[in-house]
């Protein structure tokens, strides 16, 4: 990570805002305060967690005991995130005593157990920036959903991730090279690749979580956290509204399924009608947007209505449940004909159809969109986005800091000047090979 010096430096790009903040002492009763007491991390919010500290080689850092309380979750999930261990995500719940088990009493699972989603909230909002940018590097390399729009802890804005996301560096091969076989790379903040949403209204039946993580996760790697997982039963507190992203990398193979070019997946938790903000983000950003429902009442039709010119992007996933899906119909079809939707932007699954077999209709529809759409998108460019949403941005950058930084630069002048004595410096004492090492490679040659 280089020098530790740049981790004294500010704890966010927007300090003086952060100032303005209520520490976790001073929060009025809600759930953000309970689940920061819950972990121990009062005294880290907010953005008071520093990468330096989990660096420090201690008893606690050389430690491989299992957690033994709600408040050493935190500092166990770090640790095991920062070497890249994707067990980590495995301490949410406390081991149980089989003998004091009850069979015929439901337990409380809050006593026991933190919703992992509420855990990877906490700590971004705990985090400084430093800590953010390798947590979610880290967590894109154990291929685990990053947080694309965080909550909001305090205040009433979720935050795009931009800063956080910028380390993160992708490899893959389009089915175009797959006969060369080449590959492209690139910082995945700046690549414009399709933008595809998954959110869902009300409380919908289908597990959208873990029908992505059998599309994405070639069936096999839990991308996204569902309720099958350890701490996915455990209600959540604070991490409605939480946007997470994955990319898709296509490895050269055209025959072997999947998507022919890389793709941003966003999957946006909770109800839309809580998180509206967020889904407006969303339907403005993105290439496509599906959007998971059982049934539609008069205000959430409204609310899809009030969408405006939503085109062709939209697809409707509706779970057949009999009599109460009849009773849907006609809102859906009222939806399909004021957007003029086409019969395959509604995809419904059947009754009889697993989760295997309904995600070869999704695939089949990304597939279709990517053939017809021509629409790409980075993260970097959504910031303008954001910011007319009223959603802020983890690196906004003021005026003020522009001009600064405008200066800096000007000062360097030509970079060219300072390398210039170095060369012949560097080839005078390390370009000549010893000669022993020299007769020694003859010798083996």
């Amino acid at each position: 990570m280089g020098e530790e010096c740049p981790l004294t430096m500010a704890s966010h790009p927007e300090e003086i805002e952060l100032k303005h903040w209520p520490v976790a002492s001073h929060l009025n009763p809600g759930p953000l305060k309970t689940l920061l007491h819950k972990l121990g991390l009062e005294k880290q919010y907010p953005n008071k967690l520093t990468l330096r500290s989990l660096l420090e080689i201690n008893k606690d850092s050389i430690s491989d005991d299992a957690v033994d309380s709600l408040k050493a979750v935190p500092l166990y999930f770090l640790r095991k995130l920062l070497i890249v261990n994707a067990d980590c995500r495995s301490c949410t719940c406390l081991p149980e005593d089989e003998s004091s088990i009850d069979l015929y009493r439901d337990e409380n699972p809050e006593n026991n157990e933190v919703n992992l989603l509420d855990l990877i909230t906490a700590l971004f909002l705990c985090a400084d920036s430093f800590l953010q940018q390798e947590m979610a590097l880290k967590m894109s390399m154990c291929q685990f959903a990053v947080p694309l729009l965080l909550p909001p802890g305090t205040g009433s804005q979720s935050t795009l991730m931009l800063w956080a996301l910028r380390a993160i560096l992708k490899e893959w091969r389009p089915h175009a090279l797959s006969e060369s076989k080449g590959f492209e790379e690139g910082n995945i903040v700046f690549e414009q690749i399709p933008f595809i949403s998954f959110v869902r209204l009300k409380d919908c039946s289908i597990s959208k979580s873990q029908l992505l993580n059998h599309i994405f996760g070639q069936q096999i790697h839990n991308i996204f956290p569902h309720k099958d997982m350890d701490g996915g039963t455990a209600p959540r507190m604070i991490s409605g509204g939480l946007v997470e992203a994955c990319w898709y990398l296509p490895c050269g193979k055209s025959n072997g399924g999947g998507f022919p070019e890389p793709l941003t997946v966003a999957n946006l938790r909770g109800d839309i009608c809580a998180s509206q903000a967020q889904f407006s983000f969303l339907t403005q950003v993105s290439t496509a947007i599906f959007i998971f429902l059982d049934s539609v009442d008069e205000d959430e039709r409204k609310l899809l209505l009030s969408l405006g010119d939503m085109g062709s992007k939209l697809f409707l996933v509706v779970n057949s449940k009999g009599e109460e899906s009849r009773n849907a119909e006609t809102s859906v079809n009222e939806i399909m004909e004021a957007f003029k939707l086409k019969s395959n932007n509604k995809l419904i699954r059947r009754t009889n159809a697993n989760l295997a077999k309904f995600s070869h209709s999704i695939s089949k529809a990304i597939n279709n969109i990517l053939k017809e759409s021509t629409s790409k998108i980075s993260i970097e460019s959504m910031s303008n986005k954001a910011i007319e949403l009223e959603i802020s941005v983890d690196e906004c950058k003021t005026e003020a800091s522009k001009s600064a930084a405008e200066e800096i630069v000007k000062g360097i002048g030509d970079q060219s000047c300072y390398a210039g004595p170095y060369p012949s410096q560097s080839t005078k004492y390390w370009n000549p090979r010893p000669r022993r090492l020299e007769s020694m490679m003859r010798r083996t040659v």
